[in-house]
């Protein structure tokens, strides 16, 4: 899986864009749908988690996995957002974000590997954003 690629792109743009409801989403809820939405969509699902698998066992492929992050889910969603933060805030959300994968999609511990998707955004956002405020 490419980040460049147009199936990457597509699930990136349409987590980031607001949804129906019109209602705007801040950085920490498109970061965290954006991506729920590479994880969980069938074109993507497999590198996705390939990825999480490898970057436990290996130090390089964990950089690896974490450029693919901030290129396909944290910067577009920045930009989107127009969210600025440090570079160790940044690269503690996307900790979480891997914590949050190897929970639900590898080890599959429950509820968070059962519960639908906008229930972890819902649940998980309001700790994204405490960590990029500082808090």
């Amino acid at each position: 899986m490419f980040p460049d690629s147009p199936t990457v792109i597509a699930a990136t743009e349409s987590a980031i864009r607001s949804d129906d409801d019109g209602v705007e989403r801040d950085f920490s809820d498109r970061l965290l749908r954006s991506f729920l939405a590479l994880c969980e969509n069938p074109r993507t699902r497999q590198g996705m988690i390939r990825m999480v698998r490898a970057s436990v066992g290996s130090a390089r492929a964990g950089q690896a996995f974490y450029r693919v992050l901030n290129r396909t889910v944290v910067n577009p969603a920045a930009k989107a957002t127009g969210m600025h933060a440090s570079a160790l805030r940044i690269e503690l959300v996307c900790g979480q974000l891997v914590g949050l994968a190897m929970m639900r999609y590898v080890l599959q511990v429950e509820p968070v590997a059962s519960v639908p998707a906008e229930e972890i955004v819902v649940q998980f956002a309001p700790a994204l954003r405490a960590t990029l405020q500082g808090r």
